[in-house]
């Protein structure tokens, strides 16, 4: 049995679907999303990636503004 077939017979039952990313329950084609609850879970998840991200960048910035201060300006404080 090839690829194609298999597809060809979940299509013929199920008809054209897509999966929700939040819950992955069957829904329409055309939409993003399959309710309001994972509309609002998928803005949360979206809000906290970026607040991780923002938090990631200042730790990777104040890491490398310490590796500067410790081996450009500590060792000439010292001499």
């Amino acid at each position: 049995m090839s690829n194609s077939s298999w597809k060809d017979q979940i299509q013929k039952k199920w008809g054209p679907h897509k999966h929700c990313p939040i819950c992955g329950k069957a829904m329409a084609p055309d939409k993003r999303l399959c309710s309001q609850a994972c509309n609002d879970n998928y803005i949360s998840q979206e809000k906290k990636q970026k607040k991780k991200g923002r938090r990631n960048t200042i730790m990777m910035i104040g890491c490398l503004a310490a590796m500067i201060l410790i081996m450009f300006v500590l060792p000439f404080a010292s001499g």
